[in-house]
């Protein structure tokens, strides 16, 4: 009878859990800001002092939405996951993952008011700039990179 020695896969348990944190470490500064915006109007209370505090919120959200996709397209593109994209072709996806999620955020808002009665969404107005906002982020930050990758 023959022993039966494992086989030592440690380095591919390592090599997993780092690609794991490296993915995971793209989406702090959206949930920085997610948590920031939670504490600002839970805790704090601080949309009765200031009604329009969701103005540079949706503003951050997108461009911090747009600056996570350009983190998580450019590791699949490091790591050859995915084929290399062409510059106008990237940017464009980053705004559409922007846009994208800001359409979401205001889903999960009109969840909310519908399931917890409140009254996040105050009017359609509201809505449209709360999205054109985000969008507006994305745009800002698809600037910054443009200018980044042309040096």
């Amino acid at each position: 009878m023959g022993i039966i020695i494992p086989a030592n896969n440690s380095h591919k348990r390592g090599k997993a859990m780092k690609q794991t944190s490296k993915i995971v470490s793209f989406f702090v500064f959206p949930i920085l800001v997610l948590l920031a915006h939670l504490i600002a109007s839970t805790i704090l209370k601080l949309y009765t002092i200031f009604p329009n505090l969701d103005v540079p919120f949706h503003y951050i959200g997108g461009l911090s939405v747009a600056y996570a996709s350009t983190q998580i397209l450019s590791y699949l593109e490091k790591e050859k996951i995915t084929a290399t994209l062409n510059k106008v072709v990237l940017l464009i996806l980053i705004l559409s993952l922007t846009a994208t999620a800001t359409v979401f955020w205001e889903f999960a808002e009109f969840i909310g008011d519908n399931l917890l009665d409140t009254n996040i969404q105050v009017s359609l107005a509201n809505t449209m700039q709360d999205q054109f906002l985000g969008i507006l982020g994305g745009i800002t930050w698809a600037f910054i990179y443009n200018k980044k990758i042309l040096k």
